[in-house]
């Protein structure tokens, strides 16, 4: 009788720890996984010497970017030029703090739901030296906006960004926080150094306008004031030409450009404690102008509109008048 007992009691001691056992990996999947911030992402951003990027902006061409000593340059179909280094710190630094909120697919299956297919999906490679240390494929951006129910008009509630990311080689489809997917998914012109000029203009102390046909003119800070060609400056027209003149950026390139041996607009830019710096632009047979900086002097830029290379090249009078320079 005691042996039937015990057996009874083994029993159901026994289905009590499978039903435990079930529920725990039933309720695991519903959690958010541990396991990526372990073991899926262990990057050391200052190792990375390349990045391959294949983003669905650009029809999966591979974009590549490699890095020598500080600065990194990328590369597409034969062009290689200055990379914006900002975006790829932030590209590295987002990579870095990736964690998995939660585990969303566990076969191929849903691949094409999370849009983390090789061929739908942006991926991304990083290697040190010829070590892939990271291969993922980044997929779906979801926003979720700010919940309804604010009570203050001054809530600085805001949406969060959701991204499906999935390790190349494994079948998990993971959920993270964030705006990954936006990030990566650029084309290859965005993540070029877009910088014409970059200076602090409270020490630039003389600016010399080159021109053709001798129009060309100084400005030279004094104590009065900015003077032009020796008369003064409408301030208000100095201050705004030096605003947009001293951080400029632009978006558009000309790869491959032969311009010819002497510019046809120059500025020269002097200071206390700068080296002179320039910028150069050249006319083209069609009309357009590419223009060329001592900041970013591997980058040819490209400008179809006249009136927006004048903003760096203004007449002298509109700087005396104020006349909208």
């Amino acid at each position: 009788m005691s042996g039937k007992i015990n057996n009874r009691t083994l029993l159901l001691v026994l289905l009590v720890f499978i039903t435990l056992f079930v529920i725990s990996r039933f309720t695991s999947l519903k959690k958010p996984d541990r396991t990526l911030k372990a073991n899926l992402i262990q990057i050391d951003t200052s190792r990375v010497s390349s990045i391959l990027l294949y983003p669905e902006a650009e029809n999966g061409k591979q974009l590549e970017f490699n890095k020598t000593n500080t600065s990194w340059t990328v590369s597409r179909e034969g062009i290689s030029a200055p990379a914006d280094a900002g975006a790829v710190k932030n590209t590295l630094s987002e990579l870095q703090n990736l964690k998995a909120e939660q585990l969303v697919a566990l076969s191929p299956e849903n691949w094409n739901e999370y849009q983390v297919e090789d061929s739908s999906g942006t991926r991304v490679v990083l290697k040190e030296g010829n070590k892939v240390t990271l291969d993922l494929i980044v997929g779906r951006f979801q926003y979720q906006p700010p919940p309804q129910n604010s009570y203050s008009q001054y809530s600085q509630n805001q949406g969060i960004g959701k991204t499906y990311v999935r390790l190349s080689g494994e079948n998990e489809v993971y959920s993270v926080n964030g705006f990954l997917s936006m990030s990566l998914n650029q084309e290859f012109s965005r993540w070029r150094n877009r910088t014409i000029s970059r200076m602090n203009s409270s020490g630039i102390t003389r600016i010399v306008f080159d021109y053709p046909a001798d129009s060309g003119f100084v400005a030279q800070r004094s104590e009065a004031g900015w003077m032009v060609s020796g008369i003064l400056a409408d301030s208000s027209s100095m201050a705004k030409y030096l605003q947009r003149s001293t951080n400029k950026t632009h978006s558009r390139f000309a790869d491959g450009v032969q311009p010819g041996p002497e510019p046809d607009y120059m500025l020269v830019f002097e200071g206390d404690n700068m080296k002179p710096q320039q910028i150069k632009a050249y006319i083209q047979k069609n009309g357009s102008i590419v223009l060329n900086s001592s900041f970013n002097p591997d980058t040819w830029f490209l400008f179809e509109d006249r009136d927006l290379i004048m903003d760096l090249f203004p007449a002298s009078g509109k700087l005396i008048s104020g006349e909208n320079p």
